[in-house]
């Protein structure tokens, strides 16, 4: 039976200072550039700040993905992992790139966030830190440091893609994920995670005075292993299925099936 307990902080470092520049590869691929080009249709439409000199913190943004394109705009941000290994390539990045100067990096746990109350305009927290964190305690501490009225975009794992992964595997751990008797299930890492649905997302955010505009699915997973893992691609073709993507993303009828859920909200 899974324990309802989430991955030990130490473990969760040791196993991304291991592959901090594998973890890059992933960037190469269809899956990853499709990755990156949902990311900014969502956040460049409207949720970047006007403002270059607002302050954004990039929580648990390992090498810098979100960080090195806001820096490149001109932003000031904060980069912050648990992970050091992963923050040493970002420095790296930042530094080839000439924008060092414009990012604050600190070895940090999402959970235990050493920045004071109302310290950011912006906080983006993507690619799953918070469901591998202590993620009811991560939910505070990335509200805690939120100026009033300001934007948080935050993914975690769903909980009925979980239900529909497990099934294949063990269904009785698969029934009690979809009772909701279980909140953490396996990711693809062979980890825990803690899995959400869309109301239970919602829900977490808003006991934390978080207003929530938005939330989107990623349908990623479900393309065919060779387009995800492909190096080349038709660029007509790419923006065929990111609009797809866009679609499926924010369809409330199939919300709850994405792998991934993404949320956008405004602190009251």
């Amino acid at each position: 039976m899974l324990e309802d307990k989430p991955l030990d902080v130490e473990f969760i470092k040791d196993r991304y200072d291991k592959f901090p520049r594998i973890y890059d590869e992933y960037t190469k691929t269809f899956e990853g550039k499709l990755h990156h080009e949902i990311e900014w249709e969502i956040l460049l439409t409207s949720h970047l700040p006007e403002n270059m000199d607002a302050k954004i913190l990039d929580a648990g943004g390992g090498t810098g993905r979100i960080t090195l394109p806001l820096a490149k705009m001109g932003y000031r941000v904060t980069l912050c992992d648990v992970s050091s290994g992963m923050l040493e390539v970002a420095k790296e990045k930042l530094h080839n790139e000439g924008v060092q100067n414009r990012v604050k990096i600190e070895e940090a746990d999402i959970a235990s966030l050493p920045f004071p109350d109302e310290s950011f305009d912006l906080v983006i927290c993507l690619h799953g830190p918070l469901s591998i964190a202590d993620s009811l305690k991560a939910a505070g501490e990335l509200t805690r440091v939120m100026k009033r009225g300001g934007k948080i975009i935050v993914d975690a794992h769903s909980r009925y893609w979980a239900v529909k992964n497990e099934l294949r595997k063990n269904p009785d751990r698969a029934l009690k994920l979809a009772k909701s008797e279980l909140n953490h299930a396996y990711d693809i890492f062979g980890d825990w995670c803690r899995v959400f649905s869309p109301i239970e997302l919602r829900e977490l955010f808003e006991r934390h005075g978080i207003k929530v505009v938005s939330i989107y699915g990623s349908f990623i997973e479900s393309l065919p292993m060779e387009i995800k893992q492909a190096k080349e691609w038709n660029d007509e073709f790419l923006s065929q299925v990111v609009e797809i993507m866009m679609c499926l993303g924010s369809e409330p009828s199939v919300l709850g099936l994405a792998f991934v859920l993404r949320l956008i909200g405004v602190r009251n």
